[in-house]
């Protein structure tokens, strides 16, 4: 009995053992692809763009998002300022995977940095020309002092925030690179929350 008891636990920890190393492996190879992503747009390299309906790649990653953290509470808003009786599409030229990416990095930075209970609304409106995606959360919000740091790669000032979710401190550089090959601009607030204002470039613009 001894014996099985012992075995038992030696097979407990090695699949203990082979988890984590399947899973700092698959980590680690995510950490590649994002620095190989970072790389290509920093050296200019063009992303393959076609008219994407941006509600239609936020309602996805919400689902996602409301899967992954049931004990927040997700909300979408699609404020219209045409004058047509048509509801705007919201369309914006973009490649679809990189903007998903954009997109479900925002929602992943609000689930992870933010505790349970916590209101995360997405809200999408045209602007001048443009698409206009905000994501806004009332959790504890960011330090004013990290602010100007929050889109650097692996900056200090997140390095605690980092360490308690698990991610790699390329999750918002990577929104902002990604933005920016677009043509658009992101910008952060952190007054009672946290909102992210992402302005991207409508479709018929270009």
């Amino acid at each position: 009995d001894q014996g099985r008891v012992r075995s038992h636990a030696a097979t407990v920890e090695r699949d203990a053992a082979l988890g984590r190393i399947a899973s700092e492996a698959e980590r680690m190879s995510g950490l590649v692809e994002d620095m190989l992503l970072l790389a290509r747009l920093d050296a200019g390299r063009p992303l393959d763009v076609e008219p994407v309906e941006l509600p239609i790649v936020v309602t996805e990653a919400l689902m996602d998002a409301q899967a992954a953290a049931p004990d927040h509470s997700w909300h979408l808003d699609l404020v219209g300022t045409s004058a047509s009786d048509d509801p705007p599409a919201f369309t914006v030229l973009a490649n679809e995977d990189r903007l998903r990416q954009v997109v479900g990095n925002l929602l992943t930075n609000a689930r992870v940095h933010t505790p349970a209970g916590t209101s995360v609304r997405v809200r999408i409106e045209e602007g001048e020309g443009t698409v206009v995606l905000t994501v806004d959360d009332d959790g504890p919000g960011i330090p004013a002092e990290q602010l100007d740091h929050i889109f650097d790669r692996f900056s200090r000032g997140d390095a605690s925030r980092r360490r308690a979710s698990g991610t790699s401190g390329l999750g918002l550089p990577i929104v902002a690179a990604i933005v920016d090959a677009f043509g658009g601009q992101i910008k952060v607030a952190a007054d009672n929350g946290t909102t992210f204002t992402v302005t991207l470039p409508a479709a018929d613009q270009r």
